[in-house]
């Protein structure tokens, strides 16, 4: 018998093993081709059209590296095609998918938590189309969020597809997420990190998804690099970690990425609310109109276009002034938020990684001015300001790390990283660039409902009803007058009607009560257990409850109070349960829970 169950056992759990890695590896497989899509369409978009346009050649990262910078022969031409792509892209998605504007992750942020994880087919085909226009066409935008888009929007097609649970289409999606952005970077550890950690703005992770995310993220990246190729996203000088004094530098590294993450975010959504969202014109016409506005920038300064990481592979090599990158700092910031924040189709990782990583480049230059024997190195300063900057504004501590070491293969930084990393994610709180966050698993509506029950379950009506306010009783043969007198003196809602021997009569409400004040002819002939509902047809507690059940007795009576008996009716009464009273007990029970778990 014994091995008859152990054998049942093992063959479920095999069963169960084997479909989330059936499912894993098919995410991976369509995250991955859909990487390599946007890959190939934005290079397509980057040559054909801007690059025949205005002249404009970026220069290359990575295995690319070689690729020479080339300035605009036709600047002016840079006026035309910006706001052109910006108006296409406005309208392919203000017409078939409004959820796909602006930098993607959050919105499958918001869909994980208040939507069931449901994501609409058709969210990333436009995706792909508006992305691939707006980051070729030079829009300062990254790629995780239509990667993590397609991941995700193919997860939740898949689990509506097999009529998977809400829960397992949770897990699913992120699968997706990690598949998208760990296909894409070429950072499997890092992407399955990334959509696990940037769901909450706390230190909570959505930790059953892991290892359908990490497979799913390993999938997609052999994907991807077999047919983009192998290489890391950017070639590095070697360089390492060795001298303690450099901790102190990087310390005040991480209070300025801090710093500038905070005025990142500030004028990121200042951009969108306070000018794109006062602009009397459609919705769709905006992503021009950014685009119009980042083109009058990049007539002087072509660096601020498309995702900039040739620019950053250049500082890598200390090949950029310090003057330069003092301009491009805010150049960047304000660039990003006319492209994304005018309704315009792209992730905000790229954009990030660059701003940090210059914001590192100008830290180290003038560290080495001011104190050179604890001044760290440039490009270690480039890599770590890269990590430390997408740690804080993403408050991803961990994933922001790893992808940062693996997109470059910097593991030796990884102690100067989690300094970084720490510092910018603790002076940061409250400020992300992830608007759609929620703080921890018990913040999130997709949580919410079983939390709540595990709590409620715990605790019992007689724990709670004893601290509720004295209440005032009445005797059934009560007239009418004199319960508008004990109406009018207290501040009760509900009044039980309780005969001489203790035993509770009925209940009336002050809704009972208004409704035949109207009638002044009745009021001789009333008396109190005329009123409400009598014993018998009552909902009612016992002190054994627990206050799941309570409050389900709550909504079904449509109530704010009930009665605690010590036993079916006719019975004593023991006193009156507020809703109020139970959800102040939650409360005071999660603090409790918080508080002994190190949480806020």
């Amino acid at each position: 018998m014994r091995r008859s169950v152990l054998r049942f056992v093992g063959r479920l759990q095999f069963y169960d093993f084997g479909r989330w890695l059936l499912f894993a590896v098919l995410i991976g497989i369509v995250a991955g081709l859909g990487a390599v899509v946007l890959t190939w369409g934005v290079g397509f978009v980057a040559t054909e059209v801007l690059g025949r346009a205005t002249g404009f050649s970026p220069p290359g990262h990575g295995h690319l590296s070689v690729a020479p910078p080339h300035a605009p022969t036709h600047p002016w031409a840079l006026l035309l095609v910006l706001p052109a792509a910006g108006l296409i892209v406005g309208w392919l998605v203000q017409t078939f998918a409004p959820e796909a504007e602006g930098h993607g992750t959050d919105a499958v942020i918001h869909s994980f938590h208040r939507e069931r994880a449901m994501v609409r087919k058709r969210v990333a085909p436009i995706k792909l189309i508006a992305s691939m226009l707006t980051i070729g066409s030079g829009g300062s935008a990254g790629r995780e969020g239509p990667v993590a888009q397609v991941g995700a929007g193919f997860a939740s097609y898949l689990s509506g597809l097999l009529g998977l649970s809400a829960g397992d289409r949770r897990v699913l999606v992120v699968a997706g997420v990690a598949a998208g952005i760990g296909g894409m970077f070429r950072a499997p550890l890092g992407g399955a990190l990334f959509a696990i950690e940037v769901l909450y703005s706390e230190n909570e992770y959505e930790s059953e998804a892991l290892i359908p995310a990490i497979i799913a993220s390993i999938v997609a990246y052999v994907v991807n690099a077999s047919i983009t190729g192998w290489g890391v996203v950017f070639h590095t000088p070697t360089v390492g970690f060795s001298r303690p004094l450099e901790l102190l530098s990087y310390l005040v590294l991480g209070m300025v990425l801090a710093l500038v993450g905070i005025v990142y975010v500030k004028v990121f959504y200042g951009v969108r609310d306070l000018f794109f969202a006062r602009l009397p014109v459609p919705a769709w016409v905006k992503p021009g109109i950014g685009a119009l506005l980042l083109a009058l920038i990049a007539v002087q300064l072509p660096e601020v276009l498309g995702t900039g990481y040739g620019w950053l592979q250049l500082t890598l090599h200390e090949q950029l002034p310090l003057k330069l990158l003092l301009i491009l700092l805010p150049a960047k910031i304000l660039a990003t938020s006319l492209t994304i924040s005018s309704g315009g189709s792209g992730g905000v990782f790229a954009p990030s990684l660059i701003i940090g990583g210059i914001t590192g480049a100008a830290f180290a230059a003038l560290a080495a001015q001011v104190a050179p024997s604890a001044a760290p190195p440039v490009v270690a300063c480039v890599l770590v300001g890269m990590g430390g900057f997408f740690a804080g504004v993403a408050n991803v501590p961990i994933a922001a790390l790893i992808m940062v070491a693996e997109m470059s293969g910097s593991y030796q930084l990884l102690v100067p990283m989690m300094l970084v990393g720490s510092v910018a994610f603790l002076l940061t709180r409250g400020v992300t660039i992830y608007e759609q966050q929620v703080p921890g698993r018990i913040d999130s509506p997709a949580h919410l409902g079983e939390f709540q029950v595990d709590v409620l379950q715990q605790l019992r009506v007689a724990e709670v009803v004893e601290g509720e306010r004295p209440f005032t009783t009445v005797g059934p043969g009560t007239p009418f007058s004199r319960i508008l007198e004990l109406a009018s003196e207290s501040a009760q809602d509900y009044f039980p009607v309780v005969g001489g021997d203790g035993l509770l009569v009925g209940v009336f409400s002050m809704d009972d009560v208004r409704r035949v004040v109207s009638a002044p002819e009745v009021w001789p002939l009333l008396l109190a257990d005329d009123l409400g509902v009598d014993a018998q047809g009552l909902v009612y507690l016992e002190p054994d409850d627990d206050l799941h059940t309570a409050v389900r007795r709550f909504m079904a009576a449509d109530v704010g109070v009930l009665p605690v008996l010590d036993g079916p009716p006719p019975s004593r009464l023991l006193g009156m349960l507020s809703h109020h009273r139970v959800m102040a007990a939650y409360d005071r029970t999660v603090r409790t829970m918080q508080d002994a778990t190190g949480g806020t």
